[in-house]
């Protein structure tokens, strides 16, 4: 009798892979025999992951049609499956996978929208911690040495596509979306988790910039460089405004 784990882990690959059930446990019972019996967790297993994939990508969802959204699904689940228990994880791969769909040459953009939704589920994941106050900004004596940290719930997006219109357009008005048409723009984006929804921020490239680089390092000074390369016009006051009026801006970062 083979060891717990081994048999967990033969079972998952049979299932995952569409294989018979040869070599496992399963003993016929009337009136289903082993195969049958197999083919029960196949199903549930198929729909769970559909559904957990559906919860995450509603808007690709929607662009995609429900018939072409379930070929996708099941298409990824089968090269795909989850490496851990943990289905808050699984997923991060579709936005790739949909990008190298032959099928999907006339609508590029779909990518890009499914990584704008996986970005929105690890901000809904993500901590957050206590926000910076005006107050706090105002203690700073040498504003070239300040320091700022955004909250882990921060996520930024670069797209060849206006997606974050997109999205927001399909949010609201559902399968009744009506005349968008989609032309190739450079676009930036930031999104976040507001209370218990998902807020996304159309922002220029200096600002995007001025983030990107605040995320990997807190210093106010080379990040105000790096969105002022990117747009010489960039206001930093209205973006620090914004920042702090959302809550973005961490003030005891752990």
């Amino acid at each position: 009798m083979p060891k717990l784990p081994d048999l967990q882990k033969n079972m998952m690959e049979k299932i995952l892979k569409g294989e018979n059930a040869e070599g496992l446990p399963i003993h016929e019972q009337s009136p289903f025999d082993a195969d049958q019996r197999l083919n029960v967790y196949k199903n549930n297993t198929k729909m769970t992951l559909r559904d957990v994939l559906g919860q995450v990508f509603p808007v690709t969802a929607i662009l995609l049609g429900e018939k072409f959204m379930d070929f996708a699904v099941q298409e990824y689940i089968g090269i795909a499956p989850p490496d851990s228990g943990d289905m808050n994880a699984y997923g991060a791969g579709f936005p790739e996978f949909l990008e190298h769909l032959p099928n999907l040459n006339q609508f590029a953009y779909v990518p890009d929208v499914a990584r704008l939704e996986w970005l929105a589920q690890e901000a809904y994941l993500s901590p957050r911690e206590t926000p910076l106050t005006a107050q706090d900004l105002a203690t700073v004596e040498d504003p070239v040495n300040l320091k700022l940290h955004l909250q882990p719930h921060l996520q930024l997006l670069r797209s060849g596509w206006p997606v974050d219109k997109l999205w927001s357009r399909v949010t609201e008005e559902g399968e009744q979306l009506k005349d968008f048409a989609m032309k190739p723009a450079e676009t930036f984006a930031a999104i976040f988790r507001t209370g218990d929804r998902i807020s996304v921020w159309s922002i220029s490239e200096g600002g995007y910039r001025f983030l990107e680089y605040l995320k990997s390092e807190p210093s106010f000074a080379f990040a105000a460089e790096a969105g002022l390369r990117a747009e010489p016009e960039l206001s930093l006051d209205k973006l620090l405004a914004t920042l702090m009026q959302q809550d973005l801006l961490v003030k005891n970062p752990l």
